[in-house]
């Protein structure tokens, strides 16, 4: 009688017998070169999908095993506050997370726990933490390394994708008033810096779709809003005008149901940080997490679309500012004029701007991220250098000055932190956000109706007289936007008879 043979596959090991068996291998074959029985292939072959989605979520690949760990609640919260530390790239240290593990075993009624150093190890092996210091640089603590990520994770998750369909959602915090302070040095930073909104940008790998903008403002309900049926953007708000876990579970909730309804699925890959929370149930959307502080070496996003979109917003900012004080005797100093945009001014300016990054952009974007690099060369676009399509740089403002003023909001916090007790809940309760902070722009706080229809067409003449006057080459524009106005005027009256018309004559 043949010896049983008692071997237990690492994890890296059985996502190794999963490529096999997906390339045909028969599993006498495979068993025999990892020397383990041909039932215990296939039993990895029943369990393809837990091993795959405990593979995408980081596990350690060396583990064998997997052990809950003493008090799993307290795991789970430290693992919680944990990337939060990291995300803000606070020290983390043994015996700092053996201290905040006994006090989140507090908060969660377990009085009998207590964090020890064999315990902490244990956790730390679990989930794949380690911590390494080199001279010269940063501590390096993660739960997964980006090279790690780059070699062998993504191009299996993404080889099953067409460009079409792989996405990279990102957020970036915008000071969306600031204006260039005008100091030639290199602390030239902005002025009126202190109203901000957080955005989630997100597009596909080929460029051929860009989501809507979701945009987190700090009113729910600002008085520039009134009036105002459907926004350029979608529009969330909460004290901090940050990204929560309410939020993002939401908005992945609204995207699912669009690619649902068109029957794709999709790829979505984003950051790991506390706001990101991975419990949402999705049907069409595949999501995977990218490590804490790596993402600026291999996030599409952060290879130059989100710069590219705030050097086309304050392109645009600019440009309006100049025309609003060329156009007006008005003796107003920038920063007052300033003031005078609303949020929902700036909505426009964002949509417009996300609206202006060309597909050949993203698609260099995505190429900068080395996981693609083998898999979908030939299939992207080629771009050399920075899409400077219609950026306006003002007269007399140096283009090193520019970019400095572009990326003034860079380092903005972008999700809210939590607290204990959120990390204990492993969620957390969204605040009341009616009118939390309204728009305190002086447009905005006048009392106003929507403009007529008449006012409208009046409008509508004073443009094309406008064109008429400066050479307009082509009018297309014009008479595009003269049906939109049209067409959005039908539902509201009654059209008016052709015989009507004529009894007036």
């Amino acid at each position: 009688m043949a010896k049983r043979i008692c071997k237990t596959l690492a994890l890296a090991e059985r996502v190794e017998v999963l490529k096999k068996l997906d390339n045909k291998e028969s599993q006498t074959s495979i068993a025999l070169s990892f020397g383990v029985n041909q039932s215990a292939i296939s039993r990895i072959q029943k369990n393809k999908e837990k091993i795959l989605e405990e593979w995408q979520n980081n596990g350690n690949p060396h583990r064998k095993r997997n052990r809950a760990g003493k008090a799993g609640d307290v795991e789970a919260a430290l693992l919680q506050w944990f990337i939060q530390a990291e995300t803000r790239q606070i020290p983390v240290s043994g015996p700092l997370l053996m201290e905040k593990a006994n006090r989140l075993a507090q908060g969660l009624g377990l009085l009998d726990f207590k964090a020890t150093s064999g315990w902490l190890e244990r956790w730390k092996e679990r989930n794949s933490i380690r911590f390494k210091k080199q001279r010269g640089e940063k501590q390096e603590a993660g739960v997964f390394t980006a090279e790690r990520r780059v070699v062998e994770l993504l191009p299996d998750i993404i080889k099953d994708y067409n460009p079409a369909d792989i996405f990279n959602a990102d957020e970036t915090g915008l000071h969306w008033r600031a204006i260039p302070d005008g100091k030639r040095s290199e602390a030239a930073g902005a002025k009126m810096a202190k109203d901000r909104v957080t955005l989630l940008l997100a597009c596909n790998m080929d460029g051929s779709e860009k989501l809507q903008p979701l945009v987190i403002g700090k009113s729910k309900n600002p008085p520039c809003f009134k009036n105002v049926k459907r926004l350029p953007v979608a529009y969330e708000a909460n004290m901090n005008a940050c990204m929560t876990g309410e939020i993002w579970e939401e908005w992945l909730k609204k995207i699912d149901n669009i690619m649902r309804a068109k029957k794709r699925m999709i790829l979505m890959l984003c950051g790991n940080c506390a706001a990101h929370v991975n419990y949402v149930r999705l049907t069409n959307i595949k999501l995977v997490f990218l490590p804490p502080n790596n993402t600026s070496l291999i996030q599409p996003m952060d290879q130059g679309i989100i710069a590219n979109f705030k050097k086309q917003y304050r392109s645009l900012f600019l440009r309006q500012l100049v025309n609003t004080i060329d156009s007006t005797e008005s003796d107003a100093t920038a920063v007052q004029e300033a003031g005078k945009l609303t949020l929902l001014d700036s909505l426009h300016l964002q949509r417009e701007a996300w609206n202006k990054i060309t597909e050949l952009t993203i698609a260099n974007c995505y190429r900068r991220a080395s996981f693609i690099k083998q898999l979908y060369q030939a299939e992207l676009p080629v771009i050399d250098g920075e899409d400077n399509s219609d950026v306006f740089v003002p007269a007399g403002m140096e283009l090193e000055d520019f970019s400095r003023y572009v990326a003034i909001d860079n380092d903005l916090a972008t999700d809210e932190e939590k607290s204990d007790t959120d990390m204990c809940a492993y969620a957390q309760q969204s605040p009341e956000t009616a009118d939390l902070e309204p728009d305190d722009s002086e447009e905005a706080a006048k009392e106003t109706t929507g403009p007529s229809f008449s006012a409208a067409l009046q409008s509508l003449r004073t443009l094309r007289a406008f064109m008429e006057a400066n050479g307009c080459q082509s009018y297309d524009s014009f008479y595009s936007l003269q049906s939109v106005v049209y067409q959005l005027n039908r539902p509201n009256t009654v059209q008016t008879s052709i015989k009507d018309v004529l009894a007036r004559l």
